[in-house]
């Protein structure tokens, strides 16, 4: 899409609800990956991978976006058992059966499935498992937050991004377990237009709708607000298991 700025990946990395450790903790368990290979398809600015780092043999970031690897990059740093790759879901750039452990966090939805399904055979060694995580929307918090903007250029981005396949369409023919994790969280003004604007499909200031767009969430904020800050309340989903996939 080309709309993620430098500033925008600082944004993203700052401020997006992070995900439960303890989710984290437990797909690493389930999986037997301490001393096993994982990629991490669509990392963004690793906040998702530098729960990984230091608690596998090794973890590919993999992310298509120069911007949010190099924040990626700079929070994490250089080391020996990450290595930063500029790929897609379709085209990892990994080498046949490499993986012991697939993760992906809130970036399903960008793929091209078929073709990335087939990637994903490609790339897992045999038994090896695929854990999706997303949030579980407890309120109905993050839903609204996706439509409270009706502005044509925000609908049409937000179209274009997303495909309308679930989370069990990756794992072929098997249904994957699927675990919550509880989050609490409150954030001020600034925490949560930092979220908001620095979603790939928001407008940055040059854009001609930015200010409608921003007095659109000014509007929001304040009436969910009790004394400056809003109180979010979701959970960290995981989906789990070794897929099966036809002649796999």
């Amino acid at each position: 899409m080309g709309n993620m700025t430098y500033e925008k990946a600082l944004l993203y990395d700052k401020y997006r609800l992070p995900y439960s450790v303890e989710a984290c903790t437990f797909v690493m368990n389930e999986a037997n990956a301490s001393r096993g290979v994982v990629a991490d398809i669509g990392a963004g600015t690793g906040l998702l991978t530098r729960h990984f780092v230091g608690n596998v043999q090794k973890i590919y970031a993999i992310e298509p976006e120069q911007e949010m690897r190099r924040v990626a990059y700079e929070i994490i740093g250089s080391r020996g058992d990450i290595e930063y790759i500029d790929g897609v879901a379709e085209n990892t750039k990994l080498p046949d059966q490499s993986v012991d452990l697939i993760v992906v966090a809130n970036a399903y939805h960008r793929f091209q499935p078929e073709r990335a399904i087939e990637e994903l055979k490609r790339i897992m060694k045999p038994g090896a498992m695929l854990a999706m995580f997303s949030y579980q929307d407890d309120t109905g918090f993050l839903r609204d937050t996706m439509k409270v903007c009706s502005i044509d250029p925000y609908k049409t981005r937000l179209s274009e991004t997303r495909h309308n396949k679930p989370v069990s369409y990756f794992y072929g023919t098997t249904i994957p377990n699927s675990y919550l994790f509880h989050q609490e969280h409150e954030e001020s003004w600034e925490e949560y237009w930092g979220a908001i604007i620095s979603g790939m499909e928001s407008p940055n200031e040059s854009e001609a709708w930015f200010q409608e767009f921003k007095e659109t969430h000014v509007k929001r904020f304040k009436g969910l607000e009790r004394n400056g800050v809003i109180r979010v309340v979701y959970s960290t989903e995981v989906w789990i298991r070794k897929p099966k996939y036809i002649n796999f």
